[in-house]
């Protein structure tokens, strides 16, 4: 009989120690559970933070409808004209047209800074980058400092476009971000890159370069909301970029197609299906902070002869879902998951 209890007492004893350790155990596994739910890019519920538009067009002659969007945007790239487009001046430009330019944007800035916009700036030295004129970048960076002090209030500066179709190295535009970055410390660097075909898989992006941007063009010009469409739109348009986008270990913004042209052979408008996709996409990349949509309607892009989503012509189901996405990414982060105490689904 005391043979018998003293083999339950162990047995006991064993039991309460295997069970202090499995339960030890659970708490680390959901200790490691919980840190991979707050730094996992795929599992953060609010990791979007950017729905906006490259505005082609005078903020200051549209106030209205630069109010009106902000319910569901909030970040404009600021994109005066069509030459501003390519973020050039003429290196051989009048000193005096370059200051009434600079103030004038200057002007732009503070607005849209008034709304509580991200701004970013179409910098309008491109042609000294391409051309590797570094002192004469770093002069033209004196005078924008002299001229422009809604710098200090600026987010976002876009030095060159689209450097995948041009020679310019990433390390040429490294040397160009340094030499900006000692004038203007604070404000981001913004480049994009049009990664529209598998050559461009090894296009090596600017390793100083603060966040990246992929424009993911669209061809064909009309989706519908099936899966063959879907397919066809992802190997078309989004596979490469994302591809590239994601091995740069960098945050990235993700570009909506909106163009279509105004020839009416041309690329037709996008569908507000295919602009729904965009979102969707951009919710299941890691790196992904936001979506910009190109609004080119109150100026046509005549050498191209495009026109990009904007409030007179784009289709009211097309608004709805621009607005949508925006108010989306904007509210407050729903729970994700399984609840640790019910194993239910997560509450409202």
């Amino acid at each position: 009989m005391k043979i018998n209890t003293i083999i339950f007492s162990a047995l006991f004893l064993i039991l309460l120690t295997f069970t202090a350790q499995t339960t030890t155990m659970t708490a680390k596994q959901k200790a490691s559970i919980d840190k991979r739910l707050k730094t996992s890019g795929y599992l953060k519920p609010k990791r979007l933070k950017y729905n906006g538009y490259a505005y082609l067009g005078d903020v200051l002659k549209e106030k209205n409808e630069l109010k009106k969007m902000r319910e569901y945007c909030n970040i404009i790239g600021m994109i005066t004209s069509e030459s501003s487009l390519r973020n050039k001046y003429s290196k051989d430009t009048d000193e005096k047209e370059k200051v009434a330019f600079l103030k004038k944007e200057g002007e732009r800035i503070k607005f849209l800074k008034s709304l509580d916009y991200d701004v970013c700036w179409m910098c309008p030295l491109a042609e000294f980058v391409k051309e590797n004129d570094l002192s004469g970048f770093k002069k033209e960076l004196q005078l924008i400092k002299k001229t422009m002090p809604e710098m200090k209030i600026l987010d976002m500066i876009y030095l060159f476009d689209e450097p995948n179709f041009t020679d310019v190295t990433d390390k040429q535009l490294d040397m160009f971000i340094d030499a900006f970055k000692k004038v203007f410390p604070n404000v981001k660097t913004l480049f994009f890159y049009a990664i529209v075909h598998p050559k461009f898989l090894e296009t090596k992006a600017p390793s100083k370069a603060d966040i990246l941007g992929i424009d993911p063009y669209m061809f064909k010009g009309r989706y519908e909301n099936t899966p063959e469409e879907f397919e066809y739109f992802y190997q078309e348009s989004l596979a490469c970029a994302l591809d590239w986008a994601n091995r740069q270990d960098k945050p990235f913004l993700l570009a909506g197609d909106c163009f279509y042209s105004r020839n009416p052979k041309g690329k037709k408008k996008t569908s507000p299906e295919a602009a729904q996709w965009y979102y969707q996409l951009a919710l299941t990349q890691p790196k992904c902070i936001g979506l910009v949509w190109f609004y080119y309607g109150n100026v046509p892009i005549e050498s191209e002869n495009l026109k990009g989503f904007n409030f007179t012509e784009s289709s009211k189901k097309l608004q709805k879902t621009h607005h949508d996405i925006g108010k989306a990414i904007f509210k407050k982060p729903t729970p994700l998951g399984l609840q640790w105490d019910t194993f239910g689904p997560a509450g409202e």
